[in-house]
């Protein structure tokens, strides 16, 4: 079955668009599964990293410039009057950069944290550069794991992966969930 999707297209710019496209979801994923290609050979290991380093950027450029527009917007504005967001601007006007490292490094805060980059009004160049670095420092450890393990099982993996990709997607889920549920109650108290 994974075969039969990955054969698409034999191109790698199809993969490189899919690998892109996937960091706007599941960005953990998305890298795990960029590393899986690259560590079977469907990807060069560095266009792999560099698809998912960009699709990263795209994602999170995006949510910096939505939470900019809020700014001259008060429709977009009233769309972000949440408290998760609420509660970060503060902190990202006080330390930008050390508060933009705990944000990538917190999955259930990604898309509120970015949103209050914006908000907040960190300065571009300050938020692309925190940015980048951590997208490479994230993105590296993740994908060196995942890329070293998939070249040492990926054999085996290939006949049960196709199980595991829906309970390790269902777990991440949940997890989120769970995580998000538990900072909304404490931001409730």
């Amino acid at each position: 079955m994974l075969e039969s999707l990955l054969s698409f297209s034999n191109s790698p710019l199809w993969l490189v668009a899919v690998v892109v496209v996937s960091t706007f979801m599941l960005e953990d994923l998305a890298i795990i599964g960029a590393a899986i290609l690259a560590a079977t050979g469907r990807l060069e290991p560095e266009l792999a990293f560099s698809a998912t380093c960009l699709g990263m950027f795209i994602g999170d450029t995006a949510l910096y410039l939505l939470g900019r527009g809020a700014l001259v917007w008060p429709w977009l504005a009233k769309q972000f009057d949440n408290e998760l967001i609420q509660r970060q601007i503060v902190p990202l006007q006080q330390a930008p950069w050390h508060q933009l490292a705990l944000i990538r490094c917190m999955p259930g805060l990604r898309t509120f944290g970015y949103i209050a980059c914006g908000l907040a009004r960190v300065p571009g160049s300050t938020f692309t550069i925190a940015n980048v670095v951590s997208i490479v420092v994230w993105a590296a450890g993740l994908f060196g794991v995942a890329f070293v393990l998939g070249k040492q099982y990926a054999e085996s993996m290939a006949d049960w992966l196709w199980w595991l990709l829906p309970i390790a997607l269902l777990m991440f889920i949940l997890g989120q969930r769970k995580m998000r549920q538990r900072i909304e109650a404490e931001a409730a108290s």
